[in-house]
């Protein structure tokens, strides 16, 4: 019997002494108290205060086997903040967790404690942040730098991400321990709300990285709808002299907008220097693509069809740029938006207000530009000019043949001039005018003398020819762009027209000596010589139909291959002449491989490019006509 009770009292010792070591607690384990942390689940103090409502801790186990603290909301200007290699103990008194860690970040500018109680699924931490100052320093090194790279948008939901560049400049201050930052087209969701600029931020060193800070700025640039005052934080830093991290918190009451940048340091091209070309029959010159311009400029021949005058024009941007949009601008004053390889109809586009708009932005965004391409028609070598009709060119008082040039233009600067060199002078009579059917054409007498800086000579030959006038007021005779393309393949073989032809009284020479505003000109009468009228047509070759020969070079020039001239003195009556056109010795005439201009001109005083000649001489003329065989 002893010994049974002996038995069942040591069972029940080693009953209940089991039961006791099942009631033991277990220690944790790291993996127990990993996960976030916020709520009621949450006891946190920042420097002795209580943290707002929407912080947040998380405890991080790294794949290295190190622990994190992800501070939420809690370090100021950082949605996120971690301290890293968090010590873990687990201690007794029930067993609870004990966590605790510190960094001193030179980049984001804080030293940050932290000492956190786990227990029952509970975090008690509390926090210190303190700044770090940082030495000041130059920040001259980083004036007119661009960083670029990612620029994460946040309201509190998944941040939105997009490429981004802050450019550094000068403060407008004289302090070089300080710079300025510059976000351009700083938008939301698609909203473009402005331009961020924060202007003298103090530049400090803290170990090996630099960094500034801008408190509270007020921002007046940004357009929030339904904020009216807008203030902004910014801490950041430049690291190894080419990265920087850069957080803004934008206090937009009642909206808050984290922002934060990670981006590098790029040189961009501000080049805008495009590429044109427009293929096509109708097509009878490129744009002029050998230097940088606004506005390019291509011709189409005159006699062009509807149907060759639908082009798709080709751009070839330079390396960095893109290509935004392309607005065709019509001539009935509607607009269209085309794709880049969209056909455009170009019948539909004449004149200076309606183009084709190319808008670009070059690599460096900070500079965009808009490309105009306009269309402009190119006059085609006649045959036959008649003088019974006449236009009146835009803006001009004075009337010209159809389909002809002449050197009207200059004289609406004889007033001008006539006042430098001390004499009345008008525009009327003008040079060329109609006469009837006829085409009359007059040598002024401009007496001669130094306007200013440009010479005025004794005699003003008149001149009447195809092609443009564009006035050279320091060159006058370069005014002058004779000659239009001739397409054919036939040779030209006669120069045919009707005049007639009254001399004036008394021939001059215009004598020149001098220099700038040394220069003399005076008038020098040669007696008994008698002016003589001038009609020549010339065949020239062109590497290009916007080359021309001018009153300085269409006599001598190399490039004349054929030609039909004819001088003459009194002819009282209309009378019609055919002059055999004949080579120059200059070339053969080779249409299939070569580009050939024909230019008529006609002047009353056959020396007037030399500025000799007799005022009042007359030249009139009813047709132009060239043959062919």
């Amino acid at each position: 019997m002893k010994n049974k009770l002996l038995m069942l009292l040591a069972l029940s010792i080693a009953f209940f002494s089991g039961c006791k070591d099942d009631d033991d607690p277990v220690p944790p384990t790291i993996d127990k108290v990993v996960g976030q942390y916020s709520g009621e689940k949450l006891k946190a103090t920042i420097d002795g205060v209580a943290a707002t409502e929407n912080a947040s801790v998380q405890i991080i186990q790294n794949e290295n086997n190190t622990t994190s603290f992800k501070l939420i909301n809690i370090v100021p200007g950082f949605t996120e903040f971690e301290i890293p290699n968090v010590t873990f103990e687990a201690l007794s008194r029930s067993y609870y967790s004990q966590l605790s860690g510190s960094i001193t970040d030179n980049v984001s500018g804080y030293a940050v404690q932290a000492q956190a109680n786990v227990e029952d699924d509970i975090m008690e931490i509390n926090i210190t942040i303190k700044e770090i100052e940082g030495e000041p320093t130059s920040a001259e090194t980083f004036y007119n730098k661009t960083f670029k790279g990612e620029m994460a948008i946040s309201l509190g939901m998944e941040p939105i991400t997009m490429t981004q560049r802050i450019y550094v400049s000068k403060p407008s201050k004289n302090a070089p321990n300080c710079l300025s930052l510059k976000i351009e087209n700083f938008s939301f969701q698609g909203i473009n709300l402005g331009t961020i600029q924060l202007d003298t931020i103090p530049f400090v060193k803290r170990g090996d990285v630099y960094g500034f800070t801008a408190k509270d700025r007020e921002i007046s640039d940004l357009e929030i709808p339904g904020v009216t005052g807008v203030k902004l934080t910014a801490r950041g830093a430049i690291i190894e002299n080419h990265l920087m991290k850069l957080n803004l918190v934008v206090d937009a009451t009642p909206l808050t907008v984290n922002v934060t940048f990670t981006g590098d340091t790029v040189t961009e091209s501000t080049d805008t220097k495009i590429q044109l070309t427009v293929k096509g029959d109708a097509v009878a010159s490129q744009p002029d693509n050998s230097k940088t311009a606004s506005i390019y400029i291509f011709k189409i021949w005159e006699t062009a069809t509807t149907s060759q005058l639908m082009l798709t024009p080709e751009i070839k941007l330079p390396k960095g740029a893109t290509l935004d949009s392309v607005v065709a601008r019509y001539s009935d004053g509607t607009k269209a938006i085309l794709g880049e390889k969209d056909a455009i109809d170009f019948s539909k586009i004449e004149g200076e207000k309606y183009d084709v708009r190319y808008y670009i932005t070059p690599e460096d965004v900070r500079y965009p530009t808009t490309k105009t391409l306009r269309l402009e028609k190119m006059p085609e070598f006649k045959s036959v000019y008649k003088m019974e009709n006449w236009i009146t060119p835009e803006e001009a008082k004075y009337q010209v043949p159809v389909n002809m040039a002449s050197s009207n233009a200059a004289a609406d600067f004889f007033p001008l001039s006539g006042m430098f060199i001390g004499q009345t002078l008008t525009a009327e009579p003008y040079p060329v005018s109609q006469d009837g059917d006829a085409a009359k054409i007059l040598t002024r007498d401009t007496y001669g003398g130094y306007a200013l800086i440009a010479v005025l000579p004794k005699v003003t030959a008149g001149t009447l020819f195809n092609g443009t006038f564009e006035l050279d007021a320091l060159a006058p005779l370069k005014s002058t762009h004779f000659g239009e393309a001739y397409r054919g393949t036939k040779t030209p073989a006669t120069f045919k027209f009707t005049y007639k032809y009254t001399p004036g009284p008394k021939f001059f020479n215009t004598i020149i000596t001098g220099e700038g505003t040394n220069t003399k000109v005076t008038a020098q009468e040669v007696p008994d010589k008698t002016d003589e009228c001038s009609l020549i047509a010339y065949v020239y070759e062109v590497d290009s139909y916007d080359d021309y020969l001018d009153g300085t070079n269409i006599n001598d020039s190399k490039k004349v291959i054929l030609k039909a001239a004819f001088s003459s003195g009194v002819q009282n009556s209309f009378i019609e002449k055919t002059i055999n056109f004949e080579p120059t010795g200059n070339g053969s005439f080779d249409p299939a491989n070569k580009k050939y201009k024909i230019a008529i001109v006609c002047t009353p005083s056959k020396e007037g490019d030399a500025y000799k000649g007799a005022p009042e001489s007359t030249l009139w003329i009813k047709s132009l006509e060239v043959t062919y065989q």
